[in-house]
């Protein structure tokens, strides 16, 4: 992640990326309704896209009262996802810092919601637009937690019960690009390349490679609930979250959301 020298620099990135006035002219997704379509949410004044787009490397809070809407992708019901939400809009993503467990019982994968920003910290994390309450001094992280119910409750709406089909972008891994990071991807026809001859659980990195010899890894926490599940070594479709890790050369990661996300 790039770093600015000085509160200068800081200022004019934050200037440059969302100036009262430059960009908030009206742009939303119509395949997601018109504005005011729902009594709970307002105007949706910008899309995760442009927010993305202009994003320069350098975290801030975000002062003007913008609000974006996404489809839900991720579930924590497995808890590979821990208090966190992914939502994604024509092919851009972005994650919210809850902060709160079982969140898949108020926002489940399909649902839409609308995410208002103000006062929410903007940042990046293994390639993944994140939005989240500033964090503590000395905390070492970009965004924190937003911590609570009530305070959720004031920027994440759900707009409706309806559940949108959720279809991920099939792609290949030579397609794979950061900009797609924090979307759902589907890549067909990959073997594990185990670490060792003796089966493995997937907690943990594991490495799976395409018949052109591309690898990918996944990306599972010791606390979910399908960890000690056993890597299936027969040719498999994977389904996750796209990352990417800038360590080393880089590497294009997919966190599961459980055990069906890899398709046998």
């Amino acid at each position: 992640m790039k770093r600015f020298r000085n509160w200068r620099q800081r200022a004019i990135a934050a200037l440059l990326v969302f100036l009262p006035g430059a960009c908030m002219t009206a742009c939303y997704d119509s395949g997601f309704g018109a504005p005011g379509e729902t009594e709970n949410t307002g105007p949706v004044s910008e899309t995760i896209a442009n927010i993305k787009n202009r994003y320069l490397g350098v975290p801030f809070v975000i002062s003007s009262d913008i609000s974006v809407r996404g489809t839900v992708t991720s579930s924590d019901a497995a808890e590979n996802f821990y208090r966190t939400i992914c939502i994604e809009e024509e092919n851009a993503a972005l994650e919210i810092m809850v902060g709160i467990d079982q969140l898949h019982n108020d926002y489940p994968v399909g649902c839409r919601v609308t995410l208002r920003l103000q006062g929410l910290t903007l940042a990046e994390s293994r390639g993944v637009l994140q939005v989240g309450n500033p964090p503590e001094p000395g905390s070492g992280y970009d965004t924190d937690y937003i911590g609570s119910k009530a305070a959720l409750d004031k920027v994440l709406l759900r707009d409706s019960e309806t559940l949108q089909p959720i279809v991920p972008a099939r792609m290949t891994i030579p397609e794979l690009t950061t900009k797609r990071c924090g979307t759902l991807v589907r890549i067909d026809r990959l073997r594990y390349l185990p670490e060792e001859i003796t089966a493995a659980a997937w907690a943990g990195y594991k490495q799976f490679t395409d018949e052109a010899g591309n690898s990918i890894y996944t990306y599972v926490r010791n606390y979910a609930a399908f960890a000690r599940e056993e890597v299936p070594v027969e040719e498999v479709c994977l389904v996750g979250i796209l990352q990417y890790d800038e360590a080393g050369e880089g590497r294009y990661i997919l966190k599961l959301r459980d055990e069906n996300d890899c398709i046998r």
